[in-house]
C-alpha cells in the first residue's frame, strides 16, 4: 500500500501508478470509491496473486473519510490519513 502526495488532485498518483506499471490498483479522490468493491477485489489479488500493489492518492483522506476541518498553520484543509486506515481496512 503506496500513500503518495497531491492533496486534493491524484495527478501525481495515476502518474506514478502508469510509469510503474506493476500497481494493482490506484485510488484517486475524484473518483467515486466503493469500499466493499475495492476490498473485494484486493482480496481477490491476494488469493490469485499472493500480494497487490495499491497506490492511494493522499485527497481519498477527505473522501473516503471524513476529515476533521481543521486547518494547518498555512490555512490547507487538514486531511485524514488514509493510509493506515485503508490498512486496517484490507487487514480487518
Amino acid at each position: 500500500l503506496v500513500k503518495l502526495m497531491g492533496r486534493h488532485c491524484g495527478f501525481i498518483a495515476l502518474h506514478a501508478t502508469l510509469a510503474a506499471r506493476s500497481v494493482d490498483l490506484c485510488l484517486l479522490p475524484e473518483m467515486d470509491v466503493s469500499l466493499p468493491r475495492v476490498l473485494s477485489y484486493c482480496m481477490h489479488l491476494m488469493k490469485t496473486k499472493g500480494h497487490a500493489v495499491i497506490v492511494v492518492a493522499e485527497g481519498c483522506g477527505d473522501t473516503l473519510l471524513k476529515s476533521s476541518g481543521e486547518r494547518d498553520a498555512g490555512g490547507n484543509k487538514k486531511l485524514a490519513d488514509v493510509g493506515p486506515w485503508l490498512r486496517d481496512q484490507i487487514l480487518s
